[in-house]
């Protein structure tokens, strides 16, 4: 099979190769076109960052913040209720009953009286005896006392008789019988002396027994008295009643658990200081007799009460530290609505720091300087003190003047000589004066 040639037509060529060169034209000149407008980076002058900031005016005054520390309201009395004597509880007062107010002479219980009524009647009854007995035993002993002295006047009267007839028979004018005679009847009168003198003595012994028993019994009876008395257990104070454990034909006996009163009166709030806190005050005269105000919060509402401080604890604990220390409420009484238990605060002033400053704590750098705004708007550190707090505040002193802007903002890059300024007020370095602030 024969093959063909193609031979193009000799002016195609030219226009192809015309072409060819308009194209690589255009691209020269849009080559040219990029570099003549092509971004020329040129270098600029550096703009300082200027810093918003929030700040607070430097006043120097006396300051005295109110320390507040959290407590509970304890009572300045309580009494355990217990049953005095055992027997039948026949009767409740009418208040008796947990959380019930009771006033001073109120009765709780009774307890039935018919064991130690008679018991008494019973003891009246062996002291009636008793007087009788010492009365026929003193009548005795005053019979024996009256036959005792006849006795030894007789006694008197043989001796004598004794003493003549001796004589007589020495004279040979009475015989020996009769000088027997009379020596048997005085020692028979010397026998019945000594026996009228036991009785009397044995008279006197019983009379001394009889009033002791009578003693005894007098005694006794007091104590059944008192018992019958105490079958009526009654409020000693006015105060509120708690864990009540006693119930009408329960029979209790002597010492068992019948309730706890708790005292309406002398309320205290019990609060603890810090060793720091404790010193401070110490230094501004110390705690005794200083005014406090208890607070009690109820929901959205605010019970206050004025208060005193009245002791602190004899002792401290080392795992604690600080002291406790008791606040005295002014107001007490049945009509308050405040209980003990109660959680509370207590505001006390505290010492006086003189020539300080007071301002936000978030103003206060690693706990020992500030920054205030100083010349052209640039900060300065300013070294304080850390004396004592009040709320969320904090009173310092230290390098600070009246009128010092105090820097409350911030941020990482805070130093000495960073450009700040305050919106609120309008300075800074693009405001047309030097910054003006003021404290809020």
């Amino acid at each position: 099979m024969a093959r063909i040639k193609f031979t193009p037509p000799r002016g195609q060529f030219a226009v192809n190769l015309a072409g060819f060169g308009a194209l690589l034209v255009v691209a020269a000149l849009i080559a040219v076109l990029l570099v003549a407008t092509r971004t020329r980076l040129e270098p600029t002058e550096p703009v300082e960052r200027v810093w918003n900031v929030e700040t607070w005016i430097a006043e120097r005054r006396d300051h005295q913040p109110r320390m507040r520390v959290f407590g509970e309201l304890a009572a300045g009395r309580s009494s355990e209720m217990r049953a005095l004597v055992q027997g039948e509880v026949v009767a409740v007062g009418d208040y008796f009953r947990n959380g019930a107010a009771v006033a001073k002479g109120d009765v709780l219980i009774e307890i039935d009286r018919f064991e130690y009524e008679t018991a008494i009647a019973e003891l009246k009854a062996s002291i009636s005896e008793t007087r009788a007995r010492i009365a026929e035993a003193e009548a005795n002993r005053d019979s024996e006392t009256i036959s005792l002295t006849q006795d030894k006047e007789m006694l008197v009267l043989l001796q004598r008789d004794l003493d003549r007839t001796t004589e007589l028979h020495g004279r040979g004018n009475i015989s020996d019988k009769s000088l027997d005679q009379a020596k048997i009847e005085l020692t028979r009168q010397r026998q019945t002396v000594a026996r009228r003198d036991a009785a009397v003595k044995s008279n006197d012994a019983k009379v001394l027994q009889q009033r002791a028993a009578l003693q005894r019994l007098a005694i006794e009876l007091e104590r059944a008295e008192r018992d019958l008395q105490r079958t009526r257990l009654v409020a000693p104070f006015d105060g509120f009643l708690s864990e009540v454990n006693a119930q009408l034909g329960q029979r209790v006996s002597v010492n068992d658990r019948i309730a706890r009163l708790v005292g309406a009166a002398q309320l205290e709030a019990r609060g603890h200081l810090s060793d720091a806190q404790y010193g401070r005050l110490l230094a501004d005269g110390g705690l005794d007799g200083r005014l406090a105000r208890v607070v009690w919060t109820v929901g959205e509402r605010e019970l206050a009460y004025d208060a005193v401080i009245a002791r602190i604890t004899a002792e401290i604990r080392p795992e604690t530290g600080g002291v406790t220390f008791y606040a005295l409420l002014a107001a007490d009484g049945l009509d308050l609505p405040i209980r003990p238990g109660a959680f509370v605060s207590i505001e006390l002033p505290d010492r006086r720091f003189p020539d300080t400053v007071r301002l936000p704590s978030v103003a206060l750098h690693d706990g020992d300087h500030v920054f205030v705004v100083g010349l052209d708007d640039r900060l300065e550190r300013r070294a304080v003190t850390p004396l004592a707090r009040a709320g969320n505040d904090i009173i310092v002193s230290g390098d600070l003047r009246d009128g010092d802007a105090i820097v409350l903002t911030r941020f990482n890059e805070i130093g000495t000589g960073v450009l700040v300024r305050d919106p609120d007020l309008g300075t800074g370095a693009d405001a047309p004066e030097p910054a003006r602030v003021s404290s809020r």
